[in-house]
């Protein structure tokens, strides 16, 4: 296929569940496109004249996997480093359901997952993962990665089998009332933090503490003009209690340390493989781009974000598998929050509960840009944490 037909249409663009939905394609530039044979092709787009995405045809993960780390004549724009697994000629299939990025499984040994909106910059999963590896079993192996001129395209991971994805288990252990993993998961976050700290640390002075005050002040002002004029309405009433509460990200009990965390940690990033909980999805909060991901934060960032989604889980359970059950959800939420809590170790209360109003606003924007049928989580999960002070 030509450069000239290798472009989608902006309607074809805007249907993709990993565009973002806030900003139509209105002029779409081919970049660059990279042949793989046998119909695979990876194209770069420039959308709008502003922000690139990643494009396929054919095969690609399968010939990814098959190109070895110095694919032949590939230009230098393109970087295949570490690559290693099944041998060419490999099937792949999709696996889970596509959100802000595709994965594929290649020979039923290896993940390759690519990043569809792309940014420059070293990619925080493939320096995460690959720091990782190795170094805590919840996270798969690194097995490679594609860049193309400093951006981060295809990260490539051991595929673990037999694995549940988070939403469906822990969706049936809601309705269960069972938070024994949950208490698991709190443990794992633990150790998790623990190994991430050897990617370097620093303590937060005030000018970070204020940044992030300022950041989260900002991200609730977005909220109020994205969100749709009914959810606006009912957020206004209140916005004096919301701003009071983030108000405490600039007054921590003690310095916070900096670290390298997670960046979008909640409970649909952790597969159960048999009695393995694996911990997936590096890459931080998607609408956000990679230098901000891949900047140290706090480690209690990551534990607000699975708090969050257990709210968020509930919400789900509630709304389209068990209605009419909302006393058995909230006394779920409850459980698992203490779980994780008891299993993760002692935290700055107040600081966490900041956190987690920051997040619940993020959410908002997540549904705006990404999914919008989401936006009753959102509601809810802000909800819960007005009706509860702490």
């Amino acid at each position: 296929m030509s450069p000239a037909t290798a472009l989608p249409t902006a309607e074809e663009l805007g249907c993709a569940r990993w565009f973002g939905k806030a900003t139509p394609a209105r002029t779409i530039e081919l970049e660059d496109r990279l042949d793989l044979g046998g119909g695979a092709a990876i194209s770069i787009l420039l959308v709008n004249g502003i922000d690139r995405y990643v494009w396929t045809d054919g095969p690609v993960a399968a010939a990814i996997v098959g190109s070895g780390t110095a694919p032949v004549g590939v230009p230098d724009s393109w970087q295949f480093r570490h690559v290693h697994g099944p041998r060419a000629g490999q099937t792949e299939r999709p696996i889970g359901v596509e959100q802000s990025n595709t994965s594929y499984v290649v020979g039923e040994q290896v993940v390759v997952k690519l990043f569809r909106r792309i940014w420059p910059g070293p990619h925080p999963e493939i320096e995460i993962v690959e720091h990782l590896s190795g170094r805590v079993d919840s996270v798969p192996a690194f097995h490679g990665a594609v860049e193309w001129n400093g951006h981060g395209v295809a990260l490539l991971q051991e595929y673990v089998p037999h694995g549940r994805d988070g939403w469906t288990w822990c969706s049936e252990a809601a309705m269960g009332g069972d938070v024994a993993d949950i208490g698991r998961i709190g443990a794992l976050s633990a150790e998790l933090h623990a190994a991430l700290r050897g990617m370097g640390t620093s303590a937060a002075g005030p000018r970070v503490l204020r940044a992030w005050h300022e950041a989260a002040d900002a991200q609730l002002d977005r909220v109020l003009g994205a969100v749709p004029a009914e959810v606006a309405a009912e957020l206004s009433p209140a916005l004096p209690r919301i701003r009071a509460e983030l108000a405490a990200l600039e007054a921590p009990g003690e310095p916070p340390v900096l670290q390298r965390v997670h960046g979008d940690f909640h409970i649909g990033q952790i597969l159960a493989a048999g009695d393995r909980l694996v911990v997936l999805d590096f890459e931080g909060e998607p609408a956000r781009p990679v230098a901000d991901r891949a900047a140290p934060g706090t480690a209690l960032r990551d534990v607000a974000a699975m708090l969050r989604s257990f709210d968020h889980i509930g919400r789900y359970v509630e709304h389209e598998l068990w209605p009419g059950h909302r006393a058995d959800i909230e006394r779920w939420i409850d459980a698992a929050r203490g779980a994780f809590l008891d299993g993760y170790g002692a935290v700055d209360l107040a600081l966490l509960r900041a956190l987690e109003f920051e997040k619940e606003c993020y959410e908002f924007t997540y549904a705006v840009d990404f999914d919008p049928a989401w936006m009753y989580a959102a509601q809810g999960g802000m909800r819960w944490l007005l009706e509860h002070d702490g």
